[in-house]
């Protein structure tokens, strides 16, 4: 599992949007020109179209010229306006004189910039007072019940096709929101305030309340549990999931699985975290050894010999309510795994060894897939004494836990075979020619496979 943590210290690129001082300054409380209104009302439908942004002009106004450089270094003479849009935020758009390009900020993208520099220009129109009022459909994407009360533009992540924001929510946890550039493959994507560090740590909201949007997949892993402390672990872009640690109060944290729209999946105590771990608000340590000694007695109780010395949760069967463990245990010489359910499942326990395992497209950990290979290379000489293992290749599980093989031999011979589930010899094991004539339902896959050339009056089976 790759957890990204992509958010502690995303590079994001500011850029700012400077008004001279022809420009009504933002820090003063600004009159409203009818004239410069006019211009503005009579300028914006080209503007938005040399933009590029989506918008409907309800209202504009010519905010006025300001200058800046060029990529020569030069001095660049700018004409700014401000639109409102009957629909979305509003916008700031500046013509560059010369080349008559138009590059646009939103109201948030300018207030922000505001916020930190009083120089830089912000939006003044009735209907952009709420400059981030367009935010609050994309943010009930993440929660429902959020209304936009605040937000603030962090920067542009380039590379990536987003802009980031903050947005604060009135009387709920706020959270930091990645919304695509206009055009992008990149999708709209949330964070919360527990993931986002340096400088992107959240300002509208605490560690505290970040951890309240925790409850509802913390009360679906374990109903008693009172958050005491909570930090976020990674992310698995691929799957869209996070994974985070909770410290209960009064009793034993855990690891919690939810979606990246903080939709519960699964939990894992902290004695099972495995790779998620160790956990920081638990000793693991003496949960581990309760769990190792558990068990010890759910094996013994299957008529399995396990003096379990280590385990490993390799992933939990959800339809089933099953948890995947890998032990380690010296009775087992070619593994042992088992499906062990939770409470509340109703599924049955069931083992097996890790010829089944990779079988079944899953390898173990404490036994090496070259330890199998090396037994398949002792049992094929019973039967082909001629054939030193150089590939092998498995097929699937047969009847009665048998595991179905392809072997190549190092002189080019080649055989599909089924292994016993005593790991003790081949139930039945044919020639690449042979399973092919026959339409045996494996065949052999490996290039080159079975393409040995015996001597003439010699075969190849």
């Amino acid at each position: 599992m790759s957890l990204s943590t992509f958010l502690r210290g995303a590079a994001m690129a500011v850029a700012a949007l400077a008004l001279g001082c022809s420009a009504a300054s933002a820090a003063e409380a600004v009159k409203l020109n009818d004239k410069q209104r006019a211009k503005g009302v009579a300028d914006a439908p080209a503007l938005i179209q040399a933009a590029g942004v989506p918008c409907e002009p309800a209202d504009a106004y010519y905010v006025g010229e300001s200058s800046s450089k060029g990529a020569d270094g030069k001095p660049v003479k700018l004409q700014v306006t401000e639109v409102s849009c009957k629909a979305g935020g509003g916008y700031l758009l500046s013509k560059d004189t010369t080349t008559n390009k138009v590059d646009k900020f939103n109201c948030t993208q300018a207030f922000s910039q505001n916020a930190a520099n009083n120089k830089q220009s912000k939006c003044i129109l009735p209907a952009n007072e709420k400059h981030y009022a367009w935010m609050t459909p994309l943010a009930q994407q993440y929660d429902q019940a959020c209304t936009v009360s605040n937000a603030r533009w962090m920067g542009a992540v380039t590379d990536h096709g987003f802009d980031r924001y903050e947005v604060a929510c009135d009387g709920r946890p706020g959270f930091v929101m990645d919304v695509p550039f206009t055009a992008t493959s990149a999708k709209l994507s949330f964070s919360s305030c527990l993931m986002t560090k340096g400088n992107s740590a959240c300002q509208y909201t605490t560690e505290a309340q970040a951890m309240q949007s925790l409850q509802a997949p913390v009360k679906q892993a374990q109903p008693s549990c009172t958050v005491e402390k909570a930090r976020w672990i990674g992310r698995v872009n691929s799957e869209g999931q996070d994974f985070y640690e909770i410290g209960c109060a009064g009793k034993p944290g855990f690891v919690l699985q939810t979606t990246t729209t903080m939709k519960y999946i699964a939990s894992v105590g902290c004695d099972r975290a495995g790779t998620l771990g160790p956990c920081q608000y638990t000793d693991a340590a003496s949960l581990t050894a309760e769990t190792r000694t558990a068990y010890g007695e759910k094996l013994k109780a299957a008529g399995i010999t396990c003096t379990v010395a280590e385990y490993n949760l390799i992933g939990t069967e959800t339809a089933t309510k099953r948890d995947l463990i890998e032990f380690k245990c010296p009775e087992q010489k070619f593994g042992l795994a088992a499906f062990v359910p939770n409470t509340g499942s109703t599924a049955k326990f069931e083992a097996m060894d890790c010829f089944t395992m990779i079988s079944r497209r899953k390898e173990c950990g404490f036994v090496p897939r070259a330890t199998l290979d090396k037994h398949l290379d002792v049992l094929i000489k019973a039967a082909k004494k001629d054939c030193d293992v150089q590939q092998v290749t498995y097929l699937g599980r047969g009847d009665d836990d048998a595991a179905l093989v392809e072997i190549a031999c190092t002189n080019k011979r080649g055989y599909v075979g089924a292994v016993v589930k005593a790991r003790t010899g081949f139930d039945e094991v044919v020639s690449c020619n042979i399973a092919k004539s026959r339409k045996y339902p494996i065949q052999c896959e490996i290039p080159g496979n079975g393409t040995y050339v015996p001597p003439a009056g010699g075969s190849n089976d």
